[in-house]
């Protein structure tokens, strides 16, 4: 249905109970699939082999510098939104890339905190759109 957008993921207990789905906004269903491309790894999406990004490929390359992976991020974003989000034109993609203690006092684990900053504007509304979010890599989470 033409300007209904639904959450993800999906609730399936509603819909087997016979209640309707739960429906977002435009903004918010261009910024749950730009975080859908962000972390589904190139290859991963049978039907799209080029669904996705190669973030997955940096993940455990922790030995490349902050800068690298800074630009290498930014890059793979660029190629999969303009490709598969066809609701907004990108006009840019700033990437911030931090070591991050997710550790306790006894145990630390260091994580790459991956920040994305994606501004655009919304094709069918002509309104501005940013998408702004942060995941860690090395291993991925969010």
């Amino acid at each position: 249905m033409k300007g209904a957008y639904y959450k993800i993921p999906f609730d399936f207990e509603n819909l087997i109970e016979k209640k309707d789905a739960d429906k977002i906004s435009l903004d918010a269903s261009i910024s749950q699939h730009i975080f859908l491309i962000a972390t589904t790894s190139l290859g991963e999406c049978k039907y799209d082999e080029t669904y996705g990004t190669e973030i997955w490929e940096m993940d455990f390359d922790l030995m490349k510098s902050d800068n690298i992976l800074k630009e290498m991020i930014a890059e793979t974003l660029k190629t999969s939104v303009a490709m598969h989000e066809k609701r907004i034109r990108l006009e840019d993609v700033e990437v911030s890339v931090n070591d991050h203690n997710l550790g306790t006092l006894g145990k630390r684990r260091m994580k790459k905190k991956v920040a994305i900053l994606i501004k655009g504007l919304i094709l069918e509304t002509n309104r501005p759109f940013i998408f702004n979010n942060s995941f860690f890599v090395g291993p991925l989470s969010y």
